[in-house]
């Protein structure tokens, strides 16, 4: 069980990553800017929220684990980044972008079932 959960969370640390470039670095390219101009003036900080948070959580499934210094923090951004892609889901549905649902939905299920099992399958 380890194995497989450090499988997924270095897959979901270099996904949550590669969003938090897309969301924070490349925000003013086209479909993004889009979606920033209907959320108004709370769409260019939200954007810049999202990618740090996002690659906060990238980093704390993979390197608290890695080092051993404070491994709790791993189910917890696994749970967070779950969270946070069912917000966003529902933020791209408000915004009329067309999300990847499916996609975020498998997103949302890997997140969620690395923190259960980083929590009580095979906890750090």
């Amino acid at each position: 069980m380890h194995t497989v959960l450090w499988v997924l969370q270095i897959v979901l640390a270099l996904k949550f990553g590669s969003a938090a470039y897309t969301h924070g670095l490349r925000a003013a390219k086209g479909d993004m800017q889009r979606g920033a101009q209907r959320l108004s003036a709370l769409g260019r900080p939200l954007l810049i929220v999202s990618a740090l948070c996002m690659f906060a959580g990238a980093v704390c499934l993979v390197l608290p684990a890695a080092t051993g210094i404070l491994p709790w923090l791993t189910p917890w951004a696994a749970a967070i980044l779950a969270l946070m892609m069912g917000v966003g889901m529902g933020l791209h549905a408000a915004c009329r972008e067309k999300p990847r649902i499916a996609v975020g939905l498998v997103l949302v299920a890997l997140a969620a079932f690395v923190a259960y099992g980083r929590w009580a399958l095979a906890p750090l």
